[in-house]
């Protein structure tokens, strides 16, 4: 089977990943295209869906020119794709808005406005409430961000659009149509728009939870699986992406369950962390559960029939890392130049470690864009703590690394209160290829830390191998564990264990202590603030 390989597109906020990998899951080569997201208002968040697909044209095009390898033997393509960006489109695929990103918050107002209504409870209106829980296992947060929200805001403030819009659909499904001209989804995409039914895996579009949202099934895809095949890439998508016509195309699902599938931690109750862009901390589990007040829970997974996966999800992680890169610190060139470092995050690390273990007593709150998990809050905002002048700029990005970390254990605590404590988690995505970070993980969350092979491939790696199943190379889901590798593990250092925890502590309280003042300064512009 050395022969036979699969294209993998991880899809993510900023950007498109094609990776080219064998059928076993070895990485021959991957290409990237970049593309931006806009912010023309205070709480919006937008994206050219174009862009998805010129990058995922381009991107395919790149590996299969750069490796020599023959169209026809890539076997399948598939996606891990970024969820809960909105797009509304015609009957002929084409967009009629921009993808309303999953960090656009705009409807914050109108869903309390429509759905939380009186008489509430924690903030949710009772009675939709306990519909949302019985239904889905879940319910859409405070913030705005969901796509139910979305949906009303579309409805309020767009009635033209929305009357006229065939299909709503995610941004993983816009790149399907536009290779298949079929209009699906998968299970765990479309288990968090909070309209689906998931009792006994029903998995099938609700009509009451429709009828909250104003629209009908018919208005939007089919649901399946994570690991179907559905469709084939067509003559026009053939042309454009230098595949051959006729490939299969597999579901995949969002970056949430194929990086719980390529972390490695698949079997029941084993977490990860995954640190992108957004962060997380999640693992399979059979029974469904919820925690409301920290807005963490059960969502689909690439296994539907087996899993659920528990999820504790943070807005920006690796994302507040780029925020210091480009916002504050002087010119990345220069950086490069004084420090002779190719790769700044390189650089990075090693003025992270000068500074030492809780880097001065400063303190890092990563709440740059609202926060879910654990707060639930989308007036919250980012903070420098306690800074003084003796901090130095090693001191401001050892304090990013840690405050995100602080974060990441408050989530992860989370989830052992629902289910049970782990000794271990796997660690994924761009920040785990930080051995500086992993081992401030490792100290702060008191855990071994396991560093994965291929970290930053690793929810492309995850669906690729599930393809790989679909089309007969692997047997069966748990074997996909068996070409997941573990790189290096971090044990914590127990001269940092009394200094975090008591940080940890502060790090709490400051959120308690300044939650009301972080109301006050950011709701008037729906928990956005100009300011």
């Amino acid at each position: 089977m050395q022969d036979k390989f699969i294209i993998s597109h991880d899809m993510g906020t900023g950007s498109d990943k094609a990776i080219l990998v064998s059928v076993y899951g070895d990485i021959l080569d991957s290409a990237k295209q970049s593309y931006p997201i806009h912010y023309p208002k205070p709480g919006y968040a937008e994206q050219d869906p174009y862009d998805y697909w010129q990058a995922v044209c381009n991107t395919t095009k790149t590996v299969l020119a750069n490796t020599g390898i023959a169209p026809e033997k890539i076997v399948g393509i598939t996606f891990s794709s970024q969820m809960q960006s909105l797009i509304a489109v015609d009957r002929r695929g084409e967009p009629l808005t921009p993808a309303l990103s999953w960090l656009d918050g705009r409807s914050s107002e109108i869903i309390h406005k429509r759905l939380w209504t009186p008489p509430r409870i924690q903030g949710y209106n009772i009675f939709h409430l306990l519909r949302f829980l019985r239904i889905t296992g879940g319910c859409p947060g405070h913030t705005g961000k969901d796509q139910i929200g979305k949906l009303l805001w579309l409805r309020e403030y767009e009635p033209d659009i929305f009357n006229k819009t065939y299909k709503f659909i995610d941004a993983k499904d816009f790149i399907l149509y536009r290779l298949t001209g079929n209009f699906v989804t998968s299970v765990d995409v479309a288990v968090i728009w909070w309209l689906l039914d998931t009792r006994k895996n029903r998995n099938v579009w609700h009509p009451k939870l429709l009828k909250l949202a104003g629209i009908t099934a018919e208005q939007l895809a089919d649901v399946k699986e994570s690991a179907a095949v559905i469709g084939t890439i067509t003559p026009d998508a053939a042309r454009k992406t230098g595949l051959s016509p006729g490939t299969p195309v597999i579901n995949g699902a969002g970056d949430l369950s194929t990086a719980a599938l390529g972390s490695g931690a698949i079997d029941e109750g084993e977490l990860h962390i995954s640190i992108g862009t957004s962060g997380w901390v999640a693992g399979h589990f059979t029974k469904r559960k919820i925690d409301l007040a920290h807005y963490t829970g059960c969502i689909g997974s690439t296994y539907p029939q087996k899993y659920y996966l528990a999820m504790a999800h943070q807005e920006t992680a690796g994302l507040c890392l780029e925020w210091l890169k480009n916002q504050v610190l002087y010119h990345e060139d220069r950086l490069k130049e004084d420090a002779n470092v190719q790769k700044i995050y390189q650089l990075l690390d090693r003025l992270a470690e000068k500074a030492g273990a809780g880097a001065g007593g400063l303190l890092f709150m990563p709440w740059m864009f609202g926060e879910r998990c654990p707060l639930d809050d989308d007036n919250v905002r980012g903070s420098l703590v306690n800074l003084s002048l003796n901090h130095s700029r090693e001191h401001l990005i050892r304090a990013v690394l840690e405050g995100i970390a602080f974060n990441t254990r408050w989530a992860m605590e989370t989830l052992e209160k629902l289910y049970q404590p782990v000794d271990q988690l796997n660690i994924i995505g761009g920040g785990a290829t930080s051995d500086i970070w992993c081992r401030i993980f490792a100290d702060i969350t008191n855990r071994r830390i396991n560093q994965v092979s291929d970290a930053q491939q690793a929810g492309a790696k995850g669906i690729a191998l599930l393809a790989s199943m679909t089309l007969g190379y692997i047997p069966s889901y748990p074997d996909i564990k068996k070409y997941i590798k573990i790189k290096k593990s971090f044990t914590p250092n127990p001269e940092n264990r009394k200094l975090y925890d008591g940080l940890f502590i502060e790090f709490k309280n400051f959120y308690k202590q300044n939650k009301k003042w972080y109301a006050r300064m950011n709701k008037s512009h729906g928990g956005h603030s100009e300011r």
